[in-house]
């Protein structure tokens, strides 16, 4: 099914305020203390039997978490909207031949079908419109391998509808757990586990975890 213009220029839209963005050198200090305190806690990767032969990073700026997938891969494919990403990673982990870096339009992902066991996107999905969240959940199950499994960190502002997301708290978009788990059904993936997150540490729950697995019959609604 193709992408709406309205959707790859949504997609556009949140990506140009990450072209070349600081915040990249600020946050990678904190990544270690997220995988510990947050991501690894929340996957329980070898309980869920989570298989990360086949992983992608989603939107994975200059690779702070592409640094921790890594060895936990088999093989890593680093997907970003910006060439300049894809190159800061390039310079960060060489010519690794476990890697793949591919650019995407913002909307889709630049893989064959069923060939993902692990999809991942920390710490980017939660600006991303709602229209824009739909076309990659859409691309999520038929990219991933019957029994894959993909995690997402996401917005969970929903007070604000209509407001442009640069006004919200960390320009958050609008979204929900609960959307997110009825764009997830209406792709036919399934919810393992969804759990709200507070990112601002004042209780506001504006961010949402979700892991998702492709069943056996992948049937839309």
């Amino acid at each position: 099914m193709s992408v709406s213009d309205a959707t790859l220029a949504a997609a556009r839209d949140v990506g140009r305020d990450w072209i070349e963005a600081a915040y990249y050198a600020e946050a990678e200090s904190a990544a270690e203390a997220q995988w510990q305190g947050i991501i690894l806690p929340f996957l329980r990767i070898e309980a869920t039997g989570i298989d990360l032969a086949h992983t992608l990073d989603l939107a994975a700026g200059h690779g702070r978490h592409a640094a921790r997938l890594l060895p936990l891969a088999g093989h890593l494919h680093i997907v970003d909207l910006h060439a300049g990403n894809l190159d800061a990673c390039r310079r960060r982990f060489g010519a690794d031949p476990r890697i793949a870096y591919s650019p995407t339009d913002g909307c889709t992902l630049p893989v064959p079908d069923a060939s993902l066991s692990f999809l991942f996107c920390f710490d980017a999905m939660v600006h991303f419109d709602s229209d824009v969240v739909r076309a990659y959940l859409r691309e999520t199950s038929r990219a991933l391998r019957p029994g894959g499994h993909a995690f997402l960190h996401h917005s969970n502002e929903h007070r604000f509808p209509t407001r442009d997301f640069r006004q919200h708290p960390h320009w958050r978009n609008f979204l929900s757990l609960g959307l997110m788990a009825h764009y997830a059904a209406k792709e036919g993936l399934e919810v393992v586990r969804q759990q709200a997150l507070d990112w601002n540490h004042d209780g506001s729950d504006i961010d949402g975890l979700t892991l998702l697995r492709r069943g056996k019959t992948n049937e839309r609604r």
